[in-house]
């Protein structure tokens, strides 16, 4: 009777689990918009016939074949719509749960498994991957899946052993065809499992691995075609030494709550284990391998070869983090159960939607919220007297341009307009009254320095995640002041943190004899502003602009105004701005800025520096220099970094 009162227990809690992880998962479904990463995928899959699909549609990408051959036939099947699309992996998501229940249960106790289901039904990690179309949640179910066939394998081999290497054999191929780490993590787990199978059954058991090698030669011509474009280093960076604990604070949701429970179960976990009960260390060193290889492999790669680590393809190895975590859980009493998966769902999920704002940030869409934003605003100026500028990926916004309420909305893209887009040229030629500009994450920040000198009031300014939408207008009174800091350099004493003033460099033009202007000519640098960056800013998502008024000669080759960020001597971060030729007499207004958010504070003695570079010792005048902070976006990347 204590038996099947135990059984009911589990059955109920996994239950629980699962149908929060469901309403986690599925609140307001119909409103998730599309990443950026699923529009480029569902790009790709525009194509008439499946040969065009793997030359233009995965070899031009840097994943497996698998999940953009299955979005192909998909979609044709049941729409392009963001529901249907993102169903089969939001299914995948939560089968994964209830597999690592299963496994947890078969490796060490029930009450592990239900710890670990838990955390993966409720963090933000496991949920939001859960609701994108793209190859985590499926790897993760395809890993899970494989190891629930590995595991009958390793620990009940005389049960249904031939159907359990059946299912191994297959659950294996489609991790090969998902994602280069979970092929990575099947690797791993073949040669664990060589080690932990009984010897009657090793032959076997490699010669599975033929099969699974078989299954896998069709898509060998695109592993190595993909394997010589390399990786994604052209915008991810090689990963700090200390990864694994920007790794955990995400999993765990930057939250001191999270933590705190994490310590709590295995305080209660060791309190409350049952007296005599073993633990297959074995499992234990599994779980260790299987996190930690994967981990060390994508670092080595990345910091060696080509950048490929981030956190989404830790994903298919994070179960067995948690296993690590929680192995010695192992209650037989159901209240305790219960109170276990009470903490965890009590303390994770108001994590989930009060610090990572998870339903405000997620279920925005960079590109949804500029133009409809952009549209609410125009309509309330007035469209004729508005220009709308936006600076995103045209194939992404023209996606949400085709949506009801937005089909009649027509705005100017800055990449269509000059290549290099040059905002300059267009903010001088532009007679609207308003100038409306909207960009994502990666825009340039001095764009907004250009479009306030010409258009100086700030209206508006609306923060979205990897968004900005700004309304300028022409009047002098402004609504919003977002600079808190800003200093201009008195060319004839040494300003605050101004340096490299020379006063024989100062003169008087004839044209203007109350203030002097700077001349560089056979000089390098110019003055420059240099402080500590704690200092003066107040906020890690805060910006920086340099601005300077120039004049240079018709023959006059290049030079670069530039701000820097070190730490000590050793330069973090580079922005600079070309300064190339002019006419005589001609001031101009050159600007840089610089995103804060885009270094990594936790280097000590973190100063700033911005001057002017010329390095071949040429004439230039200078009229003016300053230098500003201002207020950034506090969620611009608040689903993947701390939010302020």
């Amino acid at each position: 009777m204590k038996a099947l009162k135990n059984i009911q227990t589990d059955h109920l809690l996994i239950f629980f689990i699962l149908f929060i992880g469901a309403l986690l998962r599925f609140y307001d479904y119909g409103s998730i918009p599309f990443t950026h990463d699923e529009l480029s995928a569902l790009i790709r899959t525009r194509f008439g016939n499946f040969h065009d699909l793997i030359q233009k549609g995965v070899l031009e990408d840097g994943h497996p074949a698998g999940v953009q051959v299955f979005l192909f036939y998909w979609i044709k099947l049941v729409g392009p719509s963001e529901v249907m699309v993102k169903l089969p992996f939001t299914i995948c998501g939560l089968a994964s749960v209830y597999l690592c229940w299963v496994i947890g249960k078969k490796w060490f106790s029930s009450a592990a498994g239900l710890i670990c289901a838990s955390f993966l039904a409720f963090l933000q990690y496991t949920v939001m991957y859960s609701q994108i179309a793209r190859p985590y949640a499926s790897g993760l179910f395809f890993v899970l899946l494989m190891v629930y066939f590995w595991t009958n394998l390793i620990l009940t081999p005389r049960h249904k052993y031939f159907l359990n290497l059946l299912g191994y054999v297959i659950a294996s191929a489609l991790c090969a065809y998902n994602h280069h780490f979970s092929l990575l993590f099947c690797g791993i787990a073949g040669l664990t499992g060589l080690f932990l199978i009984e010897k009657s059954r090793r032959l076997s058991f490699v010669l599975s691995w033929l099969l699974i090698f078989l299954l896998y030669i069709p898509h060998l011509p695109i592993f190595f075609g993909q394997l010589k474009k390399g990786g994604i280093g052209g915008w991810l960076g090689k990963p700090r030494p200390d990864f694994i604990l920007d790794y955990l604070s995400y999993v765990f949701q930057f939250s001191w709550f999270v933590l705190a429970l994490v310590v709590l179960l295995l305080v209660l976990s060791i309190t409350w284990r049952k007296k005599g009960e073993q633990t297959d260390y074995r499992l234990v060193l599994v779980s260790f391998t299987w996190f930690f290889i994967p981990l060390l492999t994508g670092f080595l790669y990345s910091v060696y070869v080509n950048p490929v680590l981030q956190f989404s393809v830790l994903i298919f190895s994070f179960p067995f983090l948690l296993f690590l975590l929680f192995f010695c859980a192992n209650t037989d009493k159901p209240w305790q159960q219960i109170v276990l998966v009470i903490l965890c769902a009590l303390l994770i999920i108001p994590s989930l939607i009060t610090e990572r704002l998870h339903y405000r940030l997620f279920y925005s869409s960079p590109y949804r919220d500029i133009l409809t934003g952009a549209k609410a605003e125009a309509d309330s100026l007035g469209r004729s007297s508005c220009f709308i500028m936006i600076d995103t990926q045209r194939s992404s916004s023209m996606y949400f341009l085709e949506k009801p309420g937005l089909s009649e909305f027509s705005v100017d893209y800055l990449h269509d307009v000059s290549e290099p887009p040059v905002i300059a040229n267009m903010t001088d030629t532009c007679r609207a009254k308003y100038f409306i500009y909207g960009c994502v994450s990666n825009a340039n920040p001095s764009d907004y320095a250009v479009i306030l000198s010409k258009f100086p009031s700030l209206l508006v300014h609306k923060r979205f995640n990897e968004a900005d939408l700004y309304v300028f207008g022409r009047d002098s009174a402004s609504l919003i002041n977002e600079c808190y800091f800003s200093s201009a350099a008195d060319f004839i004493s040494n300003s605050t943190a101004w340096i490299n003033l020379w006063p024989n460099s100062c003169w008087y033009t004839a044209t203007d004899l109350s203030s002097p202007v700077y001349r560089l000519e056979g000089t390098e640098f110019s003055p420059g502003f240099k402080v500590s960056l704690r200092d003066i800013c107040r906020h890690k998502n805060d910006i920086i602009d340099i601005i300077a008024d120039v004049e240079t000669t018709e023959e006059f080759s290049g030079a670069w105004l530039q701000l820097g960020i070190y730490s000590k001597q050793e330069l973090l971060l580079l922005r600079n701005t070309a300064i190339g030729p002019g006419r005589p007499g001609e001031f101009r207004r050159v600007f840089c800025s610089l995103r804060l958010a885009d270094i990594d504070w936790r280097h000590h003695y973190l100063s700033v520096q911005g001057f002017i570079w010329n390095p071949m010792k040429q004439d230039i005048v200078i009229r003016s220099m300053s230098f500003r902070v201002r207020q950034g976006n506090p969620i611009l990347y608040g689903l993947y970094r701390e939010i302020e």
